[in-house]
C-alpha cells in the first residue's frame, strides 16, 4: 500500500480502547473488506501485511480479540487454520452455554466432546453442564495451543 492508500484505509478505522473497528465495507462473515488496486481486499490481512510482510503458506491472521471487524495488529497473529479453530468461542447455535456442550435428550444428560486433527472425542456424558464443560475445557487445554479463552476464564 502506498501513502494515499494508507490515509483512504485509516479513514475506515474508528479506534477504540479496545479494538480498531472497521467502518467500511465489510463481506458476509462479518471481516472488513477494503478496495486496493480494483480488488477487494481482507482489511485485517492488508494492515498485517503492511506492518509485517507477506502472510506465509499455510497461515492466516487469527484475531486473539474474536471480532472479526477489528484491525488493530496488536489483536492479531499468524496462525494455522487449526490454531485458529481452536482459538474459536462457543458457537452461536450453541443452547447449554459451554463450548464443547450439548444436551442428549436420549439419556437425559450433558454430553461433552470437542474435535482435534479432524477427529471427534467423545468425552462422556454428565448430569450438570458445568461439570460437562470443566471436562471439555481442560481437555482442550491439554490438545489445543490457541484456546486463549479457556486459559483466561475458570469454568
Amino acid at each position: 500500500m502506498n501513502d494515499k492508500d494508507i490515509l483512504r484505509f485509516c479513514q475506515k478505522v474508528e479506534q477504540t480502547d479496545l479494538c480498531w473497528s472497521w467502518t467500511g465495507g465489510r463481506d458476509s462473515s462479518g471481516y472488513g473488506v477494503f478496495a486496493l488496486r480494483n480488488r477487494h481486499r481482507g482489511s485485517h490481512r492488508l494492515i498485517w501485511e503492511y506492518l509485517h510482510g507477506p502472510i506465509p503458506d499455510g497461515l492466516v491472521i487469527d484475531h486473539i480479540c474474536h471480532n472479526r471487524a477489528c484491525v488493530n495488529p496488536f489483536h492479531m497473529r499468524l496462525a494455522t487454520r487449526k490454531q485458529n479453530a481452536e482459538n474459536r468461542l462457543q458457537h452461536s447455535n450453541n443452547t447449554s452455554g459451554y463450548r464443547g456442550v450439548s444436551w442428549q435428550n436420549s439419556n437425559k444428560k450433558w454430553r461433552a466432546q470437542l474435535r482435534h486433527d479432524g477427529v471427534n472425542i467423545f468425552l462422556g456424558y454428565f448430569d450438570d453442564a458445568k461439570e460437562a464443560a470443566a471436562v471439555a475445557q481442560a481437555k482442550r487445554n491439554e490438545l489445543f495451543t490457541f484456546n486463549d479463552a479457556d486459559r483466561l476464564v475458570q469454568s
